[in-house]
């Protein structure tokens, strides 16, 4: 079976490792441009391109996968499956048919649940207790094609959404591969996703990141932890009339107390080697790591004292 692979992140890489490794041969693989990054503004290459290249695969970076050039590239390429992973661009309908098994999806979700860019994100932030793997077949409506196979695993109580990302990527190889074997065999089993049990996962923007300490300890505790490492969540503190933008990275639940009731959610209300002590709106959390603005990463410990924190200083 002659298979194009689509992908980009580091999301996408055990995907494109299995295949190569498999018994299918990967004709080519598209990806994104390279991107600048840092303070140079280098060109980056694309986790995904980084490994064809080393594989010797001829290798697509179009700004638009859906020009005239890329199909008639495709159409020589005359794949039996277009293979898409976390690619990043909405692909035509006429790229979709092109295939003779058209073009498989790998979702990091149990589909219907959390159809967009952020799957993973959301199921943590949300406080889900399972996400899983779905592999589809695409349609030109996003996330709603039926479905091939799912695969499902636990998610941590303080896994990240890196972590889980991480877990998810491999589960997905190793659905890939089985969804294929179904497809080459005639032994797939195609079903239609329940519209009833749909629910998003948009994309983050920047302004969703913001915490809201008025809010539940634990729902701020998964709400840190589904941003680590990207897009990371913030907040501010305040101080001596100053406002200074914080990433947190990570946080550990101190429970529900009276704290709420009678402290603002934001104040600090502890200091130590333990971290930040924080109030929230039924309790308090600790925070543990921090990443202040165009700084490295640090435990809150040595950020309270190189900052001289002191208690009753607000985070909003």
């Amino acid at each position: 079976m002659n298979v194009v692979f689509m992908g980009t992140p580091e999301f996408a890489v055990p995907s494109l490792k299995c295949l190569i490794e498999s018994k299918y041969y990967v004709v080519a693989v598209i990806t994104q441009t390279d991107k600048p990054r840092g303070r140079k503004g280098q060109p980056i290459a694309p986790p995904v391109k980084s490994v064809a290249l080393d594989a010797g695969l001829p290798v697509i970076q179009p700004e638009n996968v859906n020009s005239e050039q890329v199909i008639e590239q495709l159409e020589k390429l005359n794949p039996d499956v277009i293979v898409v992973v976390a690619f990043g661009q909405k692909i035509s309908d006429t790229i979709l048919s092109l295939p003779k098994y058209k073009c498989i999806n790998i979702h990091a979700s149990l589909l219907p649940k959390y159809r967009g860019a952020a799957p993973i994100n959301w199921a943590i932030v949300n406080g889900e207790k399972e996400t899983g793997i779905t592999t589809i077949i695409m349609s030109n409506k996003m996330d709603a094609g039926d479905i091939i196979a799912n695969k499902s695993l636990v998610i941590g109580p303080e896994e990240t959404a890196g972590e889980l990302g991480n877990r998810l990527s491999m589960l997905g190889a190793e659905t890939l591969l089985d969804s294929l074997m179904q497809i080459e065999t005639g032994n797939a089993e195609y079903t239609r996703q329940d519209e009833r049990h749909v629910s998003l996962a948009p994309k983050i923007k920047k302004d969703d990141c913001l915490i809201n300490w008025n809010q539940q300890e634990k729902r701020i505790h998964d709400f840190v932890r589904g941003m680590n490492p990207k897009p990371s969540a913030y907040t501010f503190l305040m101080r001596n009339n100053s406002k200074e933008r914080i990433i947190i990275l990570r946080t550990e639940r101190d429970g529900p107390s009276q704290n709420g009731a009678t402290i603002a959610p934001g104040t600090i209300i502890d200091i130590s080697s333990q971290g930040i002590k924080t109030a929230t709106k039924d309790g308090s959390i600790w925070i543990k790591e921090v990443k202040p603005e165009g700084k490295r990463m640090m435990s809150a410990a040595a950020f309270s004292r190189g900052h001289d924190l002191k208690v009753d200083y607000l985070f909003q």
